[in-house]
C-alpha cells in the first residue's frame, strides 16, 4: 500500500493532477470538444463528470516566485493543461496514465501580491498564451486577467480565509472564426479546523470551505457546433455553489513550484451542470 501511495504521490507532483470531464448529453458518438479547453487554466481544478462522452484534462500549474520588494512579491505563471480522449477517472487507482495528448493549453503570465495588512493580501495577474486541439487541429489565442483579495481572521478556534476574486477569460480562433469570453466573480470562505493529522511524514489540517460563482455571461463548455456547425448540444455553466473539504499539508509535497499543498473533494452545482471535484490546490 505504501508503494503505490508513494507512485501516486510520484505521479501528482510531476502533474499536479487536476482532471476534467465535461460532456453533452445528445446521445451521439460524435466528438466534443474538450471543456472548452481554452479555459482549462481557469475554471478551476478538478475532477468534473457528467454523462456521455468523458473527455479529461490534466492542469500543471506551474508558477515560479521570482523576488519579494517590501510588501510585494512578483513572479511568473506557466500554467499549462493537457487534454485527453483516453483517459477516465477510473485509471486513476491503477495509475493508467494516458497514451496520447489531445489537446494542450499554456497560458504564461505575470503575478503580483501585495501584503495590504497582516490579514490582507491583495493578488493580480496578466496571462496570454495559446491552445491546440490536435485532434481537430484548430487552435486559439487566449488572454485572461483578474484581481484577488484574501483576507486572514480567526473566528471562535478556527483559522479562515475569505476570498474575493474578479477576473476575465476570452478565446480567439486562429485562422477560423471562433471566440468567446467570459467574467467572473467569486466569493469564498475556507475555515481550519482546530486538528492536526499525519499521513507518513506530511502533517496536514482539515479544512472546510463553500464558495459561490456569478458569471457576467454564460460559460460555453463545448463549441463543437460553432466551429463544425454540427449538432452537438453545449453544455453551459451558469451562476454555480462549491462546497468540500481540503487536508492541508504543513509543506509542499514536491517541489515548490511543481507540487501540492492540499488534497481534497468537492462538490460544484448549478441549474443545469453538477460535478464532483478532485482538488490539490487553494479551492477558491
Amino acid at each position: 500500500m505504501q508503494v503505490h501511495f508513494l507512485k501516486l504521490i510520484i505521479i501528482m507532483v510531476f502533474l499536479t493532477m487536476c482532471c476534467y470531464s465535461v460532456v453533452a448529453d445528445d446521445g451521439s458518438n460524435s466528438e466534443i470538444e474538450v471543456v472548452h479547453y481554452a479555459y482549462a487554466n481557469y475554471l478551476g481544478s478538478g475532477i468534473y463528470r457528467t454523462t456521455g462522452q468523458d473527455a479529461s484534462i490534466i492542469n500543471l500549474p506551474f508558477a515560479y516566485d521570482i523576488d519579494t520588494v517590501g510588501k510585494t512579491t512578483y513572479g511568473l505563471r506557466l500554467p499549462l493543461s493537457l487534454g485527453f480522449f483516453d483517459f477516465e477517472i477510473a485509471d486513476i487507482p491503477e495509475l493508467d496514465l494516458p497514451s496520447e495528448v489531445g489537446t494542450a493549453t499554456f497560458t504564461p503570465g505575470v503575478a503580483l501580491s501585495y501584503q495590504y495588512s497582516d490579514n490582507l493580501a491583495i493578488e493580480t495577474y496578466l496571462d496570454y498564451g495559446y491552445a491546440k486541439n490536435f485532434t481537430s487541429g484548430y487552435n486559439v489565442s487566449i488572454h485572461s486577467a483578474g484581481i484577488s483579495s484574501l483576507y486572514h481572521f480567526d473566528y471562535q478556534e478556527l483559522d479562515t480565509i475569505w476570498a474575493t476574486r474578479l477576473y476575465y477569460a476570452a478565446y480567439q480562433g486562429n485562422g477560423y472564426s471562433a471566440q468567446d469570453s467570459y467574467a467572473a466573480l467569486q466569493v469564498g470562505l475556507d475555515a481550519g479546523l482546530p486538528l492536526k493529522y499525519q499521513i507518513f511524514s506530511y502533517p496536514f489540517q482539515p479544512r472546510l470551505f463553500a464558495t459561490a460563482f456569478w458569471y457576467f455571461n454564460d460559460v460555453e463548455f463545448n463549441s463543437q457546433k460553432s466551429i463544425l456547425n454540427s449538432e452537438v448540444s453545449n453544455v453551459t455553466l451558469s451562476n454555480s455553489v462549491e462546497f468540500g473539504l481540503t487536508f492541508k499539508f504543513d509543506r509542499v509535497i514536491g517541489y515548490s513550484w511543481a507540487g501540492f499543498d492540499r488534497l481534497g473533494l468537492s462538490y460544484r452545482f448549478s441549474d443545469d451542470f453538477s460535478a464532483f471535484r478532485l482538488l490539490f490546490s487553494f479551492p477558491i
